[in-house]
């Protein structure tokens, strides 16, 4: 029992490690910022695939030429990439992605726009965040954790220096 007991606490120390990364990777939520994975190579090599990046909402008046911005271009789709011009007549953005030959062919209208994006990114962290979405990773977390509590209630450990005093208590008696 003893064995089992010390796979589930190693195992309950990595699940709260990963909360622990989990909760820095979202907090900078608390300031307004919004959390994206990279999904493909178009800006690279400022923001790698894998990576998480983010993005707070900006005044068209803050967006300059050279920021980068994440923009809606379907009902769910995002997309980040470089404003290449600033069309201050029609309130619209041309972009273009660090790693791609030329401009999108649509420009972006300001409310599209979701954001302008930090300049700080996490690299390979958005391969981490993938796999806590997963309900099954999320279950199995949980339960280490529970199986955890369990077994330390059920059968506690005893400290050395608890082992002492009942020995020592014995001795004395006779």
């Amino acid at each position: 029992m003893k064995i089992i007991k010390g796979i589930f606490n190693i195992l309950s120390w990595a699940v709260y490690a990963c909360i622990i990364v989990y909760l820095l990777i979202a907090s900078p939520m608390i300031a307004g910022y919004r959390p994206v994975v990279v999904l493909s190579g178009s800006m690279e090599p400022t923001y790698h695939v894998g990576s998480v990046i983010y993005y707070k909402s900006a005044d068209f008046a803050d967006i300059k030429v050279g920021d980068a911005i994440t923009f809606r271009t379907g009902e769910n789709a995002m997309v980040t990439h470089r404003v290449a011009e600033k069309s201050e007549l029609s309130g619209t953005f041309t972009t273009k992605g660090d790693a791609n030959m030329t401009e999108d062919p649509n420009p972006v209208e300001y409310s599209q726009v979701m954001g302008k994006v930090l300049k700080f990114s996490i690299p390979m962290a958005g391969f981490f965040v993938g796999y806590s979405k997963n309900f099954m990773v999320i279950g199995m977390m949980a339960a280490v954790i529970v199986i955890n509590i369990l077994l330390d209630s059920l059968f506690p450990t005893k400290k050395k220096g608890e082992e002492r005093t009942e020995h020592s208590d014995e001795e004395k008696e006779t």
